[in-house]
């Protein structure tokens, strides 16, 4: 069987409630075997396991710790050249998650920042601006093992502090905005 185009880790505890839906989202992509999908679940919840088995994914139970140290301990069992995590939030279709991750497989840039969600009208109307803290990251693996992985003692900051190193380290990075992702779906126009 031919490696995955990535791995794709979803942390059940940061997806809390979503994680059904998130799992339905993402799931053709292990069913056409483009992704490697992997659960990583430190909850303690019987029902992750169930929800994870229902969309094809791998489980990986393991003890409470930070995101750093989750993803640290979970990366080096993955097989995709292309890692993409946690993606919580910020990706509305498969097949931009797709060309993302065959863009970077493709050296055509070295990672791609995933932005959480914009503000709603209200929270714009009063000011309020987006976080500047990073969703995801869909990235090179041998980018994320030149720079040591996520720091383990991390935990909210875990990726917005690997953003940081890519930068230091000469990475190419992109931010993928909601008008980028736009022009990856099929049908867009200049796609």
């Amino acid at each position: 069987m031919a490696l995955p185009t990535g791995t794709l880790l979803i942390d059940a505890r940061s997806a809390g409630a979503r994680l059904p839906r998130e799992l339905a989202l993402v799931a053709s992509l292990a069913a056409d075997q483009a992704f490697e999908l992997v659960v990583i679940d430190d909850t303690r919840d019987p029902r992750v396991a169930g929800i994870a088995r229902r969309h094809g994914t791998r489980h990986l139970r393991l003890p409470a710790a930070p995101l750093g140290e989750r993803l640290a301990n979970v990366i080096p069992n993955t097989n995709g050249p292309v890692l993409v995590f946690p993606v919580i939030g910020c990706l509305d279709a498969t097949y931009t998650l797709l060309q993302l991750a065959r863009r970077v497989g493709a050296d055509e840039v070295d990672a791609v920042i995933l932005p959480g969600s914009t503000p709603g009208l209200f929270a714009r109307l009063l000011g309020r601006r987006q976080s500047d803290t990073a969703a995801g990251i869909c990235l090179a693996r041998h980018w994320y093992d030149r720079i040591g992985g996520c720091d383990p003692r991390l935990d909210r900051d875990a990726i917005s502090d690997l953003v940081e190193r890519l930068r230091h380290c000469g990475a190419r990075l992109e931010l993928a905005t909601p008008a980028a992702r736009r022009r990856l779906r099929p049908g867009a126009p200049g796609s």
